[in-house]
């Protein structure tokens, strides 16, 4: 796979050197277009070290050293083009097909998917003339988006127009280079539980279970880089930066998980039931902290409500209904038990008991098991690269 990155005149250019990395360390290939404000950020040399290639600057593209013209050369290279830092300058060009340096001719001799990743000052983002750029450039379907976001820019004002984090916009890439684009479940509402609950027998102990949330929030990026409109409920999460199109509804227990599924399922049309939910929880439970001579021998414990189950009986016929099963040894025969007991669509049944799998991993494997009797193996990849082959089946 291979990733052509163009570094606009931004302070944000820093960040682009962790994005450089990150993918050549994946084995993705990376080749940088330095635009001349790009340059007075970061230098050639620097790209070049991290991707492994020359830098191409505008000095590049007027000089006859190449066999063929050299954004023609680019553009056919490129699966995925990615421009960060987005100045205003760039935005402009790109919505009026204007092309007066070495990027913006790439742009226009490609045909890849292109990721647009905006920075300027508060005041340039609101100007009425940008806002109406970005609303025109958002109507092409080959251009896709990530950030800005709000915080603390380099001119000291507080406000929207950061660039977003690495870790936004390194998800997003790898799900257009799975995608390449495709929108596919654009005007769907997908809902997705996610993390393991707690369930508390007095202010600072719990049951648990090591479900981080990473195979939860791996599919709400998917789903939202496919064009839905998502809402994670979630009990735990990764501490990275969230898409601002995904909605998060943080709960504890198995209470609130409960309440809140009910709340969002009837709007739904796809939802992945990816959460840890305990089974039982302590029949009591203890305003004040207990003193250790206190805490009981034996703990008594209740079932908690089976959400999915009671999803499963509220289900209508234009949603689908997606469990999951964490197991260990075979864990082909539970899930097939539940898939039958809870009358789901399908059931994507993983191993916690192999290595860099599971909880706390940010890999996964996993068999897909639907009604049909139909079953497909995902071999062990990252959990957003799994996200997207459940969603490429389902």
């Amino acid at each position: 796979m291979r990733v052509l990155i163009g570094i606009g005149g931004g302070i944000g250019a820093y960040k682009v050197c962790e994005i450089i990395s990150s993918l050549s360390k994946t084995g993705i290939e990376v080749k940088v277009i330095l635009t001349t404000g790009g340059e007075q950020f970061i230098t050639p040399l620097t790209v070049a070290t991290l991707s492994r290639h020359p830098a191409h600057t505008d000095r590049d593209f007027w000089q006859p050293i190449y066999h063929r013209p050299l954004h023609i050369e680019l553009g056919e290279w490129a699966d995925l083009l990615l421009i960060a830092p987005m100045t205003a300058n760039t935005l402009g060009k790109l919505v009026y097909g204007l092309a007066d340096n070495l990027l913006t001719n790439t742009v226009l001799a490609s045909t890849c998917p292109v990721l647009l990743a905006p920075a300027m000052n508060t005041e340039m983002w609101e100007q009425a003339s940008v806002r109406r750029n970005w609303q025109l450039i958002g109507q092409d379907s080959r251009y896709h988006s990530v950030g800005p976001a709000a915080g603390l820019l380099a001119c000291d004002r507080v406000g929207m127009g950061r660039m977003a984090e690495p870790d936004a916009i390194l998800p997003y890439i790898n799900s257009l280079l799975h995608t390449q684009g495709k929108l596919d479940l654009l005007g769907k509402k997908v809902l997705i539980s996610a993390g393991g609950t707690r369930e508390f027998f007095d202010p600072v102990r719990f049951i648990g279970n090591p479900a981080t949330g990473k195979m939860g929030l791996a599919l709400a990026q998917a789903a939202a880089h496919r064009g839905a409109s998502v809402t994670l409920v979630h009990s735990t999460l990764p501490d990275i930066s969230i898409d601002d199109r995904i909605e998060t509804v943080s709960v504890v227990n198995s209470e609130e998980m409960h309440r809140n599924m009910l709340a969002y399922f009837p709007d739904a049309d796809l939802i992945l039931m990816s959460a840890a939910v305990a089974d039982v929880k302590p029949a009591n439970y203890s305003a004040q902290k207990l003193p250790k001579k206190l805490l009981p021998t034996e703990l008594q414990l209740v079932p908690v409500p089976d959400i999915i189950a009671e999803l499963s009986k509220l289900k209508q016929p234009h949603q689908k209904l997606i469990g999951f099963a964490a197991q260990t040894g075979d864990i082909i025969t539970p899930a097939l038990e539940k898939l039958d007991r809870k009358q789901l669509d399908a059931i994507v049944t993983n191993p916690v008991d192999l290595p860099d799998s599971g909880f706390g991993s940010d890999r996964n494997q996993a068999v897909i098991l639907n009604q049909n009797g139909d079953s497909f193996g995902i071999l062990p990849c990252t959990k957003l690269n799994m996200a997207h082959q459940i969603l490429d089946r389902i």
